[in-house]
């Protein structure tokens, strides 16, 4: 037993697993309130600092404001705009000066006139340590701050915007955070000038970087999302420098929100970073002016205080894990020994088997002891069993392979003359020149096929049971098909006096439906017989009709009989192998079968299912509902009789290799192939075929697989990869499907149709000597839907047959106007499926056409009608039926 699979070591690991639970929730639950306690400081905190930077604006804004109210009512600038001379101008000059120097963060004042479009008159500077009076004056009459400041009334004050120092579009180098106060100046109720000072905000700003300590930011930000002031100087007025950045599309924020924001902590994101932030509205200039502080701190350095805590016990948590697992690991070793030994026991046992030696602890008082001496003498029950077992499986495994050797042989020995009979029956009935002779024909096709039914009800029985059979399939006329299953057991019912009914409901008669004829006939002939065996007296009735439920069709066949009946209690039994009543044996021995084991389990294969009712004495009924949906047009009400097929004319000499030890399918294949530039060589048996190979090169072989007992399959595979084979190999075999399905060779699985074997094997031949339709444009047009791309085909081949009929039409009465359209017609074909060689022969004027010209065009048509029923046929069919 593994350490792990101990249930003390489960037990050990699960206390283990507790204690380190309960730690990491302790130690969860003191992350979350120390996070809280934290959230909460660092919020006073940014409140704290922003209400001291808000206080930093207004003081500077108060400030300003005392400082222009003092010099715009200073003696000096009012006698100076009373009488301007010289003596009053030096003492506004002296006040401008002493006004800069002691006031570091001014960096200009001046006095403009309203006169001259707004001319400056006195005008000082601070550049650096240097004052001076410039005397590059300008006119302002254009400027926001001279316009508004002149609607102003006495004692109201401007204040601008925040921006950087610009002139005549250019920004001052160095950058300066720039606002500018102006007051008017009244003579006699009369504005005459006004008095402007230009605030450097550097100050302002330092003090702000002095507050934001402790990782708090400060962004001061207008309207328009414009950074006045950012911890990063180059994001500072991003609209004036002409860069992007911008507070509301760095933070991913509506500036619509930011007003409502203030009061209130938010957290944002920027660059995948989450911050506290906390927002206040700066108002001046009488609410005129707005701008925002946002204050924030970066969540992950709010939280740096609680990592740490949460590292800490990280790390001692590891410690404790460590040391449980080891406490673990020791507690487990020491008291697992004392049941090691009897565990280690019972699970190697399966493995040794009953000769392995065990020492078992059975001497002992307590539960191990018990627990082993429980276990050796179920260990003694059980070898006595294993052996008794052993040598029944022997002998299950013995028959096994004696049924699947006899399944196997059968097989061959019963597909092989069938195929043979079937074959001839196929040719004598497309042969046959009297009706006098169909008749006899057919009843001999009816007897071949009801020996193949009985012969596949034998043979597919085991395959239905270990899940190897598959439906097939095909469009199938359901009402011909019960036809002829009725023709076949008509004279049987009558010979015992039976009444025998066929009742074919009209919605599905001149119906195609896509279903597996093979299989659907095994179900109804299975029923018919069992139906004529247990009935003495009264009649058996057949009935189709079709079922519609929601969007699925159905078809529903029911076989009624008044026979003997069965019990109640034995009608869940109908699907067992072989199961009958206790009826009366004189009875039962006529007919054959397997049952109605067959019947539910080919139902279940169609996804149907099989209905019984009877009552002893009565009668039994039984119904089978499956599946099968009608196929697109109705069935044409043409004679379906077998029109013989026309076979291209071959120029060259051709050598087959036959190798088939079976006298009557080898006169078969010679009578399929017997044309005078073909000939069969045939082999008895793998040295023969062997001699032939090493000395010539056929053009096909074609072989069974079973010869002389022995299966060729990989013999045959050899000698195609050592490159005795240099062509295709047809393989007509009696083996089963599972057989052929990694051969890699084209299967024909007899009994198989002789016509699609035929086709088969000219069109090989014919390829050597003409070239084979394109059907690619065909797959494409129809998205390889195979029922439409059949039907196409099926056009071909008739519109194709029509046509060579035309063309001999034609050339007989030397009629170019039908000449002409048909080539017209054919024209669409010859570039659709690539017919160059058809084109090359057909010439413009009938009158040009040869005997040997229309020798080759009739070839050239035999040769499509054979490409086309053989894609139909086993490209897109099935050539094993």
């Amino acid at each position: 037993m593994k350490f792990r699979h101990s249930i003390i070591t489960r037990f050990a690991f699960f206390f283990t697993g507790l204690i380190i639970f309960s730690i990491l929730l302790s130690g969860y639950l003191v992350f979350n309130k120390a996070s809280g306690v934290i959230v909460d400081y660092s919020k006073n905190e940014i409140k704290h600092a922003s209400e001291l930077a808000e206080q930093s604006f207004y003081s500077l804004l108060g400030e300003v404001s005392s400082d222009i109210a003092v010099i715009a009512n200073s003696p000096s600038l009012k006698s100076f705009v009373q009488d301007p001379n010289p003596d009053s101008r030096a003492a506004v000059n002296q006040l401008f000066f002493n006004t800069l120097k002691n006031k570091p963060s001014y960096f200009q004042i001046r006095w403009i006139g309203v006169e001259e479009n707004g001319r400056e008159i006195i005008r000082f500077n601070r550049e650096k340590e240097d004052i001076f009076e410039s005397d590059s004056l300008q006119k302002k009459g254009d400027r926001e701050y001279f316009r508004k400041t002149l609607e102003l009334g006495p004692d109201e004050y401007y204040f601008s915007r925040i921006d950087l120092n610009q002139e005549y579009g250019i920004i001052s180098r160095p950058y300066t955070p720039t606002l500018r106060a102006a007051s008017p100046i009244f003579e006699d109720n009369t504005v005459v000038g006004i008095l402007v000072i230009n605030v450097d905000m550097s100050k302002l700003y330092s003090t702000f970087d002095q507050i934001a300590r402790n990782n708090l930011q400060f962004y001061l930000v207008d309207d328009n999302g414009q950074y006045l002031y950012s911890p990063d100087k180059s994001e500072q007025f991003g609209f004036q420098k002409g860069n992007s950045s911008n507070f509301f599309s760095d933070f991913d924020i509506d500036n619509a929100n930011l007003s409502s924001w203030e009061k209130d902590f938010q957290s944002i994101t920027r660059d995948q970073n989450a911050f506290l932030s906390y927002t206040k509205e700066l108002e001046y200039f009488n609410g005129r002016r707005k701008i925002h502080l946002i204050a924030m701190i970066e969540e992950d350095a709010l939280m740096e205080s609680a990592v740490m805590v949460r590292s800490y016990s990280l790390r001692n948590l590891i410690i404790v894990c460590l040391f449980s697992l080891i406490t673990s690991l020791i507690f487990t070793s020491f008291f697992s020994k004392k049941i090691r030994q009897v565990t280690l026991a019972i699970s190697n046992y399966d493995k040794e088997g009953k000769d392995y030696k065990i020492n078992l602890p059975r001497n002992r008082k307590d539960e191990i002891g018990i627990l082993a001496t429980a276990f050796y003498k179920m260990k003694l029950r059980i070898d006595n069993y294993v052996q008794e077992l052993n040598k029944a499986l022997k002998k299950e495994k013995k028959a096994k392979k004696q049924r699947d050797e006899f399944l196997q042989n059968m097989s061959h020995e019963m597909r092989t003359p069938l195929n043979t009979i079937l074959g001839l029956t196929q040719i004598l009935k497309k042969e046959s020149s009297t009706t006098s002779q169909l008749p006899i024909i057919e009843s001999l096709e009816k007897s071949a096929n009801n020996l193949a039914g009985l012969m596949y009800d034998v043979l597919d029985h085991q395959k239905l049971v270990e899940g190897k059979l598959q439906i097939s399939y095909q469009v199938v006329d359901i009402s011909k098909l019960l036809q002829d299953i009725y023709s076949n057991y008509q004279f049987e019912a009558a010979k015992t006096g039976l009444k025998f009914k066929l009742i074919i409901d009209e919605n599905i008669k001149n119906i195609k439906y896509n279903t597996d004829p093979l299989r659907l006939s095994q179900i109804v002939t299975n029923l018919v017989v069992n139906a004529i065996k247990y009935t003495k007296e009264g009649y058996i009735e057949l009935h189709a009709k079709q079922l519609i439920k929601g969007k699925r069709s159905y078809l529903q066949i029911c076989v009624q009989d008044t026979g003997i009946g069965i019990d109640d209690e034995n009608i869940q039994r109908i699907n067992d192998r072989f199961f009958r009543e206790n009826e009366d044996t004189s009875f039962s021995n006529r007919g054959y079968g397997l049952g109605l084991s067959i019947v539910k389990q080919l139902s279940d294969l169609f996804n149907g299912e099989l209905r019984a009712e009877s009552k002893k004495g009565i009668g039994s009924k039984f119904e089978v509902r499956i599946p099968a949906e009608p196929s697109e047009g109705n069935l044409s009400a043409v004679a379906t009789e077998k029109v013989k097929s026309i076979y291209p004319e071959l120029n060259n000499k051709y050598q087959i290799l036959l190798i088939e030890d079976d006298i009557s399918t080898a006169e078969l294949v010679q009578y399929l192939l017997n044309n005078k530039n073909i000939t069969i060589n045939r082999a008895i048996n793998k040295k023969s075929a062997l001699e032939y190979l090493e000395h010539s090169s056929p053009d096909i072989v074609i072989s069974d697989l079973m010869l002389e007992n022995q299966n060729l399959k990989q013999e045959i595979s050899t000698w195609i990869s050592s490159r005795r084979i240099e062509c295709p190999v047809i393989i007509a075999s009696a083996l089963e499907p599972e057989n052929r399905e990694s051969s890699g060779f084209v299967y024909f699985h007899k009994p198989y149709n002789v016509d699609v074997f035929k086709d088969y094997v000219y069109q090989i031949l014919a390829e050597k000597e003409f070239l084979k339709p394109d059907f690619k444009n065909i797959y494409a047009d129809y998205d390889n839907d195979r029922e439409k791309i059949k039907k196409v085909l099926q056009l071909l081949q008739e519109e194709f047959k029509m046509y060579l009929d035309r063309i001999f039409k034609a050339y007989e009465g030397k009629n170019q106007k039908e000449w002409k359209a048909i080539n017209h017609k054919l024209i669409t074909h010859i570039h659709n499926l690539k017919l160059t060689e058809l084109k090359e022969n057909l010439p413009d004027q009938v009158t040009d056409i040869t005997s040997e010209g229309l020798i080759k065009i009739r070839s050239l048509f035999a040769f499509y009608l054979c490409c086309f029923r053989n894609e139909r046929n086993i490209n897109l069919g099935d050539r094993y039926s």
